[in-house]
């Protein structure tokens, strides 16, 4: 009898622990007791009657427990899916403001207050190991329906979560708009630009953490107006450096003309089809091809490419006030200032030193001169690029890989008598017809390589703008396109990105 009853309370407490048929197990395994009992008792005479009466006792205990156990069960089945959820909502906004806000909103939906009468203690946030993890812990206590009769009143279950970033090799560059409009305000005392620094520095931050170097991340950085400075910052030009080499007879796509000669300059990544002057800063025209089909323009493929006078060997040297350095004089004076200077700065190319990019970010400054967005975009591209004419890009990366361009400008495209295109497509804001069309091939053939693309709008609600940025950008909603409308927004939307490019996943 005894080992019968025995084998009924190890089968019942097996059963209670089987989670996805756990009430049915209890129910079960009550009445198979209860029948049991029934059926021993009116069998049974004398001693073993009054032996089992006793039995009954610790045997209902043992009921009691499993019961109590069974409702732990479930609370804390439903604390880890509760956690869970909480944890990839945090994951969508890992550093944002709202986001511990947002883990317990998600937290309270999937476990209501009072939950089998339960009490709950969190869910506790915390970021560790440089913000690569985010652990959530939480405690819940239920009164006892039956072990109080043995003085154990409440039960407390607990649970985890984690939420990891994903090990991937991410390569970005910023293309931050110079502009002269770049100048006004962006709300709280800030200008467009000092705005763009600190919200570009926030995500610089977010991306590093504490760390001053990433071997997994590589950021850098192009400043662009009417033209590019594509210079490698921090390298100063010196002409006496400037060497020449000889090439097979050519046709010049800007000039006409026949030449056999390339020229590099000591700073510049790229030839050139000239010989630049000692006062030149670094700036380039785009090369193009007026002649109405697209894929003889060469600014708006990857680097080399073949046209019907030959290949493009190289670029034409721009002059400080934006004029070609061979033939040809632009003053600041024509048309109202529409010839507008080459940049200060240059490109700063891909690197996972914390401190370089914060540097270069933070000696954006004095904005000037017309918004030529095909080429900001066009020298982001080859930044990014492995090989020519910049080769920080991983040739063959180890991990998963996400390169990304993020595209912030405040303007439409005005066309300048000094800009990238030589006032080809038209001055002012009608030289837009022509360079739009370029802006838009541009960025198709980079979404096809598979470079995200983030372009942000900034402080210009222009419905005209936002339909070139919309269809610039990877998607035409947000992460990949948004509007800031001031300092305060554009910032929001840094961090966004920041989030989007880290890519959470739950791991645990």
């Amino acid at each position: 009898m005894m080992k019968k009853l025995k084998r009924l309370i190890i089968s019942f407490f097996t059963a209670c622990y089987e989670a996805h048929r756990l009430s049915v197990a209890v129910l079960e395994t009550l009445r198979t007791v209860i029948s049991t009992l029934r059926s021993t008792l009116f069998c049974t005479r004398g001693a073993t009657a009054l032996f089992l009466g006793f039995a009954t006792i610790p045997l209902f205990g043992f009921v009691g427990l499993a019961v109590d156990a069974s409702r732990g069960y479930m609370v804390k089945s439903r604390l880890s899916h509760a956690l869970d959820a909480a944890g990839l909502a945090g994951g969508r906004v890992f550093f944002s403001d709202t986001r511990d806000a947002d883990i317990n909103m998600y937290f309270d939906v999937n476990f209501p207050p009072g939950y089998m009468d339960s009490t709950v203690t969190g869910p506790l946030i915390r970021a560790v190991n440089d913000d690569e993890l985010l652990l959530l812990e939480a405690r819940a206590t239920i009164p006892t329906r039956f072990m109080h009769l043995f003085n154990i009143d409440t039960l407390t279950v607990s649970a985890t979560a984690e939420v990891k970033r994903r090990t991937q090799i991410i390569e970005v560059v910023m293309a931050i708009d110079m502009s002269g409009s770049m100048t006004s305000s962006a709300g709280g005392g800030q200008s467009r630009i000092q705005a763009a620094r600190n919200a570009a520095t926030e995500m610089i931050n977010i991306l590093y953490g504490d760390n001053a170097t990433k071997d997994l991340l590589k950021i850098g950085l192009v400043p662009w107006n009417a033209k590019v400075n594509v210079r490698r910052e921090g390298t100063s030009y010196n002409s006496a450096l400037t060497t020449s080499v000889s090439v097979p007879d050519f046709v010049n796509p800007l000039t006409g003309t026949v030449q056999s000669e390339l020229y590099y300059a000591n700073n510049s990544p790229v030839p050139l089809l000239s010989a630049p002057p000692s006062n030149w800063r670094g700036c380039v025209f785009n090369r193009y091809l007026n002649n109405g089909i697209a894929d003889d323009d060469a600014d708006i493929h990857l680097y080399e490419h073949s046209s019907p006078t030959g290949d493009w060997q190289g670029w034409e040297p721009v002059g400080p006030e934006g004029g070609p350095v061979s033939g040809g004089t632009c003053s600041l004076s024509v048309n109202g200032g529409e010839c507008t200077p080459c940049l200060n700065r240059g490109i700063t190319p891909l690197n996972n030193v914390k401190q370089t990019i914060l540097d270069a970010v933070g000696d954006l400054t004095s904005p000037t001169g017309n918004t030529n967005i095909p080429q900001g975009l066009g020298w982001a591209w080859r930044v990014l690029r492995p090989g020519a004419p910049f080769d920080e890009a991983e040739v063959a990366p180890q991990f998963p890989r996400q390169q990304a361009i993020i595209l912030l400008t405040d303007g439409e495209n005005y066309g300048g008598n000094g800009d990238g295109y030589k006032a080809v497509f038209g001055t002012g804001s009608g030289a837009g017809s022509g360079m739009n069309p370029r802006l838009l091939a541009l960025a198709a053939n980079i979404k096809a390589s598979g470079v995200q693309i983030y372009t942000i709008q900034f402080a210009n609600n222009g419905t005209a703008l936002q339909t070139l940025m919309q269809s610039v950008a990877t998607e035409p909603e947000s992460p990949f396109y948004q509007y800031a409308p001031d300092a305060d927004a554009l910032r929001d939307v840094f961090r966004e990105v920041a989030n989007n490019l880290s890519e959470l996943r739950l791991s645990k």
